[in-house]
């Protein structure tokens, strides 16, 4: 025990030389924390499958199908009010390829869905309501930009969800569905951007 008192003498001393030796504006630093994990971005487990006779089906699996159905109910609808009311030549053939896609899309997105015994939605969702109505009462370069603009945002939104259940997913019925549905998503962007209508700065910023 009196051993110790020069030992606490001298840790004493080297933490003053220390404290004395840092710059004037030195501060603490301290390790950061790492935030705690957040329910919300907690990755699917294997118990929120839902197994098929096709293998089974991720939430984005399902979510995929369901949003492929609303927005073909909205985009035949839309599209169609765009071969009659533009004046603009690359609208009309956008208009026209998103339309026979989008049918062709839905038959197959109905079909899917049967087979493995999932409900099939037969209204746009709400959100997507909101920009069938808006448009309704729209004409001429309005009605273009809002159209092009609202569907080019609309097949981004897609195309990520629909790239990202074709990487994962392990069902072989929604496997080249999402390849198909992808292929048709990128005509139509292209398509939509060749009008000439396209406002990129309403586009979001590309996360790293």
């Amino acid at each position: 025990m009196k051993n110790r008192k020069p030992w606490t003498a001298l840790s004493g001393a080297l933490a003053l030389a220390v404290a004395a030796c840092a710059p004037p504006n030195a501060q603490l630093v301290t390790t950061p924390q790492a935030p705690a994990p957040s329910a919300r971005s907690a990755a699917p487990t294997e118990a929120s499958l839902t197994e098929t006779p096709f293998g089974p089906i991720s939430p984005a699996g399902r979510k995929l199908l369901t949003i492929v159905q609303q927005t073909s109910l909205r985009e035949i609808t839309t599209s169609t009010w765009a071969l009659q009311r533009s004046a603009n030549p690359a609208v009309r053939e956008a208009a026209r390829t998103i339309i026979t896609q989008h049918k062709d899309l839905e038959t197959r997105d109905t079909d899917i869905s049967t087979r493995m015994g999932l409900a099939v939605p037969t209204q746009p969702a709400p959100d997507m309501q909101i920009g069938i109505d808006r448009m309704r009462g729209e004409s001429g370069e309005e009605f273009d930009r809002d159209y092009v603009n609202t569907l080019r945002k609309a097949h981004a939104e897609a195309l990520i969800l629909v790239s990202t259940v074709r990487a994962d997913t392990r069902n072989t019925l929604v496997r080249p569905f999402a390849d198909l549905a992808g292929d048709y998503i990128k005509t139509h962007i292209n398509l939509l951007e060749q009008t000439g209508d396209v406002d990129y700065a309403q586009l979001p910023v590309p996360g790293p």
